[in-house]
């Protein structure tokens, strides 16, 4: 018993064998420890992620994983030769750690801080073929530095009873049995919402494949996939009305509702011809200057969305040309044209599409009473940059004080004006000070309201004048109050949404 003991504390049989990663070489004793529930083509996607990154890996077997177990429990125990119901788990660290280090980072919060900071994540091996990478969660440092923004969620980790936080995108690769690509894409974003908000409960892969239980046209597993319309009905089931966007439908703005849902922290469903990503961040060059009309979007500045794509590795850029020579796994095969349609998850309280938001943006700003060439001499001499995204009242109040909204008035009475549940914003900016992510004034629009009515609009903010509509903000008539403001500075663009990865 002593010796059964001692195996399990320490060596390559141990119950948390410890892998050191100096060099391409050594992903080979990773194989050979993790074999045979990690094959060579895991462990090819494991090196593509990782090989930039990883000094170190921790494999914890024995690992009972809920998703696999979910899945296990509806199907794979049902085969006549059946699998294990066990898994391993590794953990990705960006310097050599011990099972000592651990375990003093277990009781000592500076040493716990410190290992933390080397925590890439982990990825869940389970006995599945084709594909044996189960739940995955890596943070977008293993990738290296991709100069973008992307939503990201956090969870906390257990290793050997020493807790450990990672921040990232949720990532799994079909099964090909209860999950293929869709099913996949759905779990990806429903596990976000889930760690992020308390608001979503916890969705297994098999609990996906019910979600459409009543609306499939055939048996559900072993899965043949899934429609657009089934996939936007699993996501009404847990609370997440969904739009459905197709290019045929909305050939001149596609790509940029597709950025502006993105850039309101809001992750989609993309479909390509045959397949589905999940589209959850962005890359773009705020210092161009893109050609075009005197207002532009910022949309425009945007080369490359950031992906999931079960068939591939964590954090993708799609780019909106096509595969960028030299830049390996981590460039998608898939280009923006590629993409058909979309699926966007809205809130439950959000009523207003982003559409319909520019067609208010745009009618305000080129109204004769309130339009910025009438009310801001300052914005009239300039080429305008708008940016347009989706926040919550909550959020965006609690950055006034860190962005000072370029003048106290504004600040003092956005902070004091009472905010729906969700809004809109139209952020005013000019291209020089964009490229310093600055602006100068927004728009601020109720998004329970439709575009058609005229007191939906909350604020309107210039360098010169800031207009309020008091009445709406109190449940009356409207009601809007004028101020002049002297001295405006520009101040920092809202940036909660997403984070730099």
């Amino acid at each position: 018993m002593q010796v059964l003991i001692l195996a399990m504390i320490d060596g390559e049989n141990s119950i948390l064998p410890i892998v050191t990663i100096e060099a391409s070489k050594d992903w080979a004793d990773l194989y050979r420890v993790a074999a045979p529930a990690l094959d060579q083509a895991g462990l090819a996607k494991l090196i593509a992620a990782l090989n930039a990154s990883a000094k170190c890996v921790a494999v914890e077997r024995e690992y009972i994983d809920k998703d696999y177990r979910d899945t296990f429990s509806h199907f794979h125990s049902k085969r006549f030769s059946t699998p294990s119901s066990r898994c391993l788990r590794l953990h990705f660290f960006d310097q050599q750690i011990t099972r000592t280090s651990l375990k003093e980072a277990s009781v000592d919060d500076k040493k716990n801080a410190a290992l933390n900071l080397t925590y890439l994540g982990y990825s869940v091996i389970r006995p599945t073929k084709p594909n044996c990478i189960g739940r995955t969660l890596l943070t977008p440092a293993s990738r290296g530095p991709a100069s973008a923004y992307a939503s990201l969620c956090p969870e906390r980790v257990s290793i050997l009873g020493t807790e450990l936080e990672i921040r990232g995108f949720p990532f799994i690769s079909q099964d090909a049995d209860v999950t293929v690509c869709a099913e996949s894409a759905v779990w990806m974003m429903l596990r976000y919402f889930s760690n992020r908000y308390h608001l979503y409960p916890e969705i297994y892969p098999f609990q996906v494949v019910n979600l459409t239980r009543d609306y499939s046209l055939g048996r559900l597993v072993p899965s043949g996939g899934l429609y657009v319309w089934q996939m936007a009905e699993a996501l009404r089931k847990i609370g997440r009305p969904p739009l459905i966007y197709t290019r045929r439908s909305f050939k001149d703005n596609f790509e940029h509702l597709l950025y502006t849902y993105v850039e309101s922290g809001i992750p989609v469903l993309a479909g390509v011809k045959g397949h589905v990503v999940v589209a959850f961040g962005h890359r773009s060059s705020f210092a161009a200057n893109p050609p075009g009309a005197e207002t532009i979007y910022t949309s425009a500045f945007n080369d490359a969305f950031i992906i999931n794509d079960d068939n591939a590795v964590p954090y993708q850029l799609m780019q909106k040309t096509g595969i960028v020579s030299g830049a390996g796994a981590q460039a998608s095969k898939y280009s923006f044209q590629d993409i058909v349609d979309f699926i966007v998850p809205l809130p439950e309280k959000v009523f207003l599409p982003a559409e319909d938001f520019q067609t208010v943006v745009t009618a305000i700003l080129e109204s004769s009473e309130f339009g910025f060439k009438v009310l801001s001499q300052s914005l009239k001499a300039s080429r305008l940059v708008l940016r347009l995204f989706l926040t919550s009242g909550k959020s965006f109040k609690r950055h006034l004080g860190h962005r000072k909204m370029g003048n106290s008035v504004v600040e003092d009475m956005y902070r004091n004006l009472p905010l729906p549940h969700f809004v809109w914003v139209c952020e005013i900016s000019n291209v020089d000070a964009f490229s310093r992510h600055e602006v100068y004034g927004e728009i601020l629009w109720d998004a329970t309201r439709n575009a058609r009515e005229p007191n939906g609009w909350i604020a309107l903010h210039y360098p010169e004048v800031l207009v309020v509509d008091i009445g709406s903000a109190l449940n009356k008539p409207q009601d809007l109050i004028k101020f002049d403001l002297k001295n405006a500075t520009p101040y920092k663009l809202y940036k909660n949404n997403l984070q730099p990865i």
